[in-house]
């Protein structure tokens, strides 16, 4: 009974062109919605006048949720706790190689 039901509402013009509708009103709807929010956001960062390697290199990268809490304890503990001197800030960069023939 189902499947005669179903095959019946498929057959029928009025509601493939319904269905169809539906569907690329809320394709739209979502691709809009997504467009409107990265652009807002993009100029909402713009504004806080922050260059793009800060904001790139500012975010936390991981597929494991439960690790986010860590990493975010760890930043803090980086960012405000440890005092960084010259020596520490300098420590392993290479400023200034001579090569030796």
């Amino acid at each position: 009974m189902l499947g005669s039901q179903m095959t019946k509402m498929f057959q029928n013009p009025k509601f493939l062109y319904s269905a169809a509708y539906t569907s690329v009103l809320i394709f739209g709807a979502f691709h809009f919605t997504k467009l409107f929010s990265t652009v807002a956001a993009t100029t909402l960062l713009s504004r806080f006048g922050k260059p793009q390697l800060v904001r790139e290199t500012s975010k936390i990268y991981t597929n494991n949720y439960g690790l986010i809490p860590f990493m975010l304890m760890k930043k803090f503990f980086n960012k405000s706790i440890v005092r960084r001197s010259e020596s520490n800030l300098l420590k392993g960069v290479i400023l200034d190689k001579k090569l030796e023939d």
